[in-house]
């Protein structure tokens, strides 16, 4: 493992005091640009160009930080200097103003608001939803059939996440949540036009989509707001906590201090959309790596066994599900869900002798960073044991950032954690995962507002014994 500090290789253009980079009409003639999918364009960018890389798309610039103390710099050191994304504030039209949208300072009131929802003893809460979910989920599976697992896994994340926003059983609303989000995840491509406010008005079946999407799930959250403003009782869900949310910061206990329905909307959607969409496509990732590496399984497997005998997992197991924890860490670095965090240069400023300006796009790759051999050695092979106490403890800072970083680090973050440690091991503990015959060849991705696996992600599952 290396782990002696590596300053940042930053190269300039030659007579420029602008960074290398690719550059965009030769990529155009080439076909590069249509070919080459983004995670993989930016992996490229810095293997061959160093730590800061500058290009231009259509006549938007763009910085790219390949290096942790840079992405350390551009997250925390020079957030004031940002606002979000062009993806994310066009999001706006479907996520209103959540926490992944909004700017400063309506963004920290509402994290402040929010963050008692997500409280570790709040999350433990959550535990036994988790694990009893994912059990109903399998228990379903035939003994040597073949299972899409990231249509399941996809599932099982919207249950647990019906169950612990709203408290409710989301059966029948399942068709409906997964079309709003399908069509939301083909929504990033709009963002990159001019006028997608207006583009998502024309009749055509894409934006259909998109509005008809919208309108199902506030027509559910208003509704459940409806009823729990009626009955305020704490429900044990994150929606009671958004409800009874204070901003204990604001000047005044006055009723304009907690949030309205239209914010509760906005953080509710925002949880829905990117909260179970994000786990989902991280255990997909760690399942199929597990499939691939049977003996990395069986260690996993022996782990649950031990530690869980024939009971369901609790909040309480988490700590000593070490291997478990060690797994999914591993598959969020080789397949980040965010696999790319960007920002907007709010304002020119000075950085490292370059000269932002304001409407630079500014991005900060966890695909790249995650793969980069400086901190990762044979970066592509998955070894669950980079994430060992010594081994993190060895490497940088921001050089793993699956949750981002600074004051816009996923609020869900402990959540995550948890739901993927007691599902990988409840999964374990009860199916042997196994390639489909002719092997396990590199996982195809498809980068969109998260990374998502391309297709399907066929697996046999075999049950193993209780003892």
């Amino acid at each position: 493992m290396t782990t002696a500090f590596v300053s940042p290789d930053i190269r300039f253009k030659p007579g420029a005091r602008q960074p290398d980079g690719p550059a965009f009409w030769p990529r155009l003639l080439r076909g590069d640009v249509f070919r080459q999918n983004a995670a993989d364009f930016l992996e490229a960018n810095a293997r061959q160009f160093g730590d800061l890389v500058h290009f231009e798309t259509l006549g938007i610039r763009v910085l790219q930080f390949n290096h942790p103390t840079l992405v350390q710099e551009m997250l925390v050191r020079d957030a004031p200097h940002h606002h979000r994304n062009m993806v994310m504030q066009r999001s706006k039209m479907v996520l209103g103003e959540g926490l992944l949208t909004s700017e400063e300072p309506l963004h920290m009131r509402q994290r402040r608001m929010a963050a008692p929802a997500f409280h570790r003893q709040r999350i433990a809460a959550y535990g036994e939803v988790i694990t009893h979910f994912t059990r109903q989920m399998t228990s379903q599976w035939q003994d040597g059939a073949t299972v899409d697992v990231h249509a399941e896994m996809l599932l099982l994340a919207l249950r647990i996440v019906g169950k612990t926003l709203f408290d409710t059983n989301v059966e029948q609303e399942v068709g409906k949540i997964a079309a709003a989000v399908e069509a939301f995840m083909g929504f990033m491509p709009l963002a990159f036009l001019p006028f997608p406010d207006l583009m998502v008005k024309l009749p055509l079946p894409a934006m259909r989509r998109i509005r008809d999407g919208r309108a199902g799930l506030d027509e559910l959250i208003y509704r459940m707001i409806r009823e729990r403003r009626a009955d305020p009782a704490d429900r044990g869900d994150l929606l009671s906590m958004l409800l009874a949310a204070v901003d204990e910061e604001a000047p005044t206990k006055a009723p304009a201090a907690k949030m309205t329905d239209q914010q509760v909307r906005d953080e509710c959607l925002t949880v829905l959309l990117a909260g179970h969409e994000t786990t989902a496509n991280a255990l997909s990732f760690a399942l199929r790596l597990l499939a691939g590496h049977p003996e990395i399984q069986e260690q996993l497997a022996a782990e649950s066994y031990d530690v869980l005998g024939d009971r369901l997992a609790t909040a309480e197991d988490y700590t000593r599900l070490n291997m478990a924890e060690k797994v999914f860490a591993e598959a969020l670095r080789l397949y980040p869900p965010v696999w790319v965090t960007a920002r907007t240069a709010a304002e020119t400023y000075e950085y490292r002798g370059i000269s932002i300006a304001r409407g630079t796009i500014l991005v900060a790759p966890q695909y790249a960073v995650h793969r980069d051999p400086r901190w990762w050695p044979n970066p592509d092979r998955f070894d669950p044991e980079r994430f060992t106490a010594a081994a993190k403890a060895a490497r940088p800072r921001g050089a793993y950032f699956p949750f981002g970083a600074g004051n816009r680090q996923c609020i869900g973050e402990g959540l995550a954690w948890m739901e993927g440690v007691l599902a990988l091991a409840t999964i374990a503990r009860h199916w042997q995962l196994l390639p489909l015959q002719g092997g396990m060849g590199p996982i195809p991705i498809a980068p969109s507002i998260s990374l998502r696996p391309q297709g399907a992600v066929p697996l046999q599952v075999r049950r193993r014994a209780l003892h």
